[in-house]
């Protein structure tokens, strides 16, 4: 026999305890995963390094894939080169700087559904794949 709660308001409760708390562990692992990916992108120039990928679209094609240029951006940002990250990629460059704010705005003023939530699933829906297709196109069109 399964003994229920005489309150179902306390089982929701620890219900969405559980959730925040699992959510809060997943946010830690992919900042933690995040810092590591910033630490070597950091120390180690994708421009000069060889085990860095490249890029099969432009091995194969010579265009630019909307994506091309993105380590080389990340680590001139984390090198405090801007001008540098915005001409290699100028939307990883607004797309970082919008994440950091995101990020700064959640840990900050915490909302449901948190700022950066909202930002991946705009970057992941019709529009935020028509924007980088179509910045994909006209970076080739120079």
């Amino acid at each position: 026999m399964q003994r229920r709660c005489a309150d179902p308001s306390i089982e929701l409760g620890i219900i969405s305890a559980l959730h925040d708390m699992a959510s809060s562990k997943q946010h830690a692992a992919l900042v933690s995963l995040g810092l590591a990916g910033a630490a070597v992108l950091f120390a180690f120039d994708p421009a000069a390094t060889s085990w860095f990928p490249s890029c099969p679209l432009n091995a194969l094609t010579g265009w630019l894939c909307p994506f091309c240029g993105t380590l080389r951006a990340v680590h001139a940002l984390l090198r405090g080169h801007v001008e540098a990250a915005v001409a290699l990629n100028p939307l990883t460059t607004a797309g970082v700087a919008a994440g950091l704010a995101a990020f700064t705005h959640d840990a900050m003023r915490p909302t449901r559904p948190a700022l950066v939530d909202r930002l991946v699933s705009l970057a992941f829906s019709a529009p935020g794949l028509a924007l980088a297709a179509i910045f994909g196109v006209v970076r080739n069109m120079r």
